[in-house]
This record gives structure tokens, C-alpha cells and sequence, in this order.
């Protein structure tokens, strides 16, 4: 299950997404971070705003006894024209994706 706590950031980025071609790229990742864990009554993931162009910040939570507790936390990171994906900003996120790193395809990696 994947919790959209920021749905204006989310509309956003998704726009982007549509705009230059690459929605279902987006998409397979959010479908993996909704689906990660399996059962959604046990896991979920909540996806933030991140500082970085075009990207999330998430956290899995698990279920237990005492309510909802958290688990993994990462970034779905945005690659591709106008992100550099040396590790400096505005993404300060490294890419072994040569494609992105060129700026040549827009993908969106997950990050932990």
C-alpha cells in the first residue's frame, strides 16, 4: 500500500513524468514500493516531498501489536536531464545508469 502525503508534490512530479515520456517508468517504481512487503494490511510505504528535483523521500512501516512501526527508509531519485548523477546538487545522488548519467533517459532508482 503506498501513502501519498504530499499529493501536490506527487501531482507534480507525475506531471513531469507524463510530460517527458517516461510515466511508466515512474510508475514501476511506485508499484514496487506499494506492493514491497506483500500483504498491505502488514506493510506500506509512505511517500514524502524530497529536496531533490522530481523525487520522493519514502519509509515502510510495518504493522505489529503496538500500531504502525518504521522500517526502511529511502528516496525514489530522479535521473536524467537537468538532475546531475555525480553526487552533487541539486540531487546528491550518485547513478550508475550511464543512459541517465548522460542525460539521455529519465529514470526514477530506489534508494535506500
Amino acid at each position: 500500500m503506498l501513502i501519498i502525503e504530499n499529493q501536490e508534490h506527487f501531482d507534480k512530479v507525475r506531471e513531469f513524468a507524463r510530460s517527458v515520456g517516461a510515466d511508466a517508468e515512474l510508475q514501476k517504481r511506485l508499484d514496487f514500493l506499494a506492493g514491497f512487503g506483500g500483504d498491505p494490511a502488514k506493510v506500506r510505504c509512505r511517500l514524502y516531498s524530497d529536496f531533490a528535483p522530481h523525487s520522493f523521500f519514502w519509509r515502510i512501516e510495518y504493522s505489529s501489536l503496538e500500531g504502525w512501526k518504521p522500517g526502511l527508509v529511502g528516496g525514489l531519485i530522479y535521473s536524467g536531464p537537468g538532475a546531475p548523477s555525480d553526487g552533487s546538487a541539486p540531487s546528491v545522488s550518485v547513478s550508475l545508469n550511464p543512459d541517465a548519467a548522460t542525460g539521455r533517459k529519465h529514470t526514477w532508482s530506489i534508494h535506500t
